[in-house]
This record gives C-alpha cells, sequence and structure tokens, in this order.
C-alpha cells in the first residue's frame, strides 16, 4: 500500500456503519491532501501528513472557535494516523496508545476558518514513539494550535 492508502484506513473504518466511537465525527471533516514515508539516515521513520479542514460549528465552544478538546482531539487522530505510514509487519502494527499529549493553543480558529492539520514523525522506537502536529490557517498561514504527541506501542508482551 502506498502511504497514502495506509492513511486512508482509518478513514474507512471510523466512517463504518454502527461506529459511534468519539473520533467518528472527523472523518466528515477532514480531507487527508498528502501522506508521505520519506526514509532518511537521520530519521528512518520520517513521515508526515497533511489534512485539511473548515472549522465547524460542531467542534465550537460557545465562543465559536475550535474547541480545546476537539483540537486534542485531532490532533490526536491525525498524528496517529501518520504512525501508519512507518508501520510494518512486527513494528508498530498492532495498536498504540498516547501517553502524551501536549496541546499549545496559540490563537483561536474560529468557526469557517479553513485550516491544515500538518503531523510529522519524529521518533520511532521499538515501543516508544513522539510525533509533532501544527494546526495552520489556510488562508493567513499563522500557527494556531501545536502539540507534541508521545506514544506507546502495544504490540510484544510485558516485561513487568
Amino acid at each position: 500500500m502506498t502511504p497514502f492508502e495506509k492513511a486512508q484506513v482509518w478513514f474507512q473504518t471510523a466512517s463504518m456503519e454502527g461506529y459511534e466511537g468519539h473520533d467518528s465525527i472527523l472523518p466528515q471533516h477532514l480531507t487527508l491532501l498528502s501522506a508521505t514515508h520519506d526514509p532518511t539516515p537521520a530519521n528512518p521513520h520520517n513521515a508526515t501528513t497533511t489534512f485539511s479542514m473548515t472549522v465547524p460549528r460542531t467542534l465550537c465552544n460557545h465562543g465559536n472557535s475550535l474547541h480545546g478538546g476537539a483540537v486534542a482531539l485531532i490532533f490526536d487522530i491525525c498524528t496517529s494516523v501518520t504512525i501508519s505510514m512507518c508501520s510494518k509487519p512486527g513494528f508498530w502494527d498492532s495498536g498504540h496508545v498516547s501517553r502524551t499529549l501536549n496541546c499549545t493553543y496559540l490563537r483561536p480558529a474560529k468557526e469557517g476558518t479553513k485550516v491544515l492539520v500538518e503531523s510529522r514523525v519524529v521518533h520511532l522506537g521499538k515501543r516508544m514513539g513522539v510525533l509533532t502536529g501544527v494546526i495552520r490557517g489556510v488562508e493567513d498561514g499563522k500557527v494556531y494550535y501545536t502539540c507534541e504527541h508521545g506514544k506507546a506501542c502495544l504490540e510484544g508482551s510485558s516485561n513487568l
């Protein structure tokens, strides 16, 4: 599968009839624009994704800005999807969970604002990973939100 096809798998799963998970609202708002896996000697897991979205009312707070919880949800999903670019049998292919999700809110993205959600794999080890994300305006290029996402791989057995 191409990196783009790997990223699309999440959309197919979250869009399945009968799926009512917390993240089921995102496929109707996020559009995958690009997905790359470009290994380098310095970063063999160099992968990125870019999604576009127009901030919908359903993800806004009373101030008509993207809700802080929605920002965290968007980053959680978009950065996690980016891991799939690097997965292969026996490596980050059987699930992962968040260890940390640190979001920084720089300015509000108002309802109707067109944004890009850019995610990058910083590091994937045998069991731990780090990703970063940025939500920026399409028209002005301003950064609205950033994140650092720590992940733990669920494959293998525990030594505890």
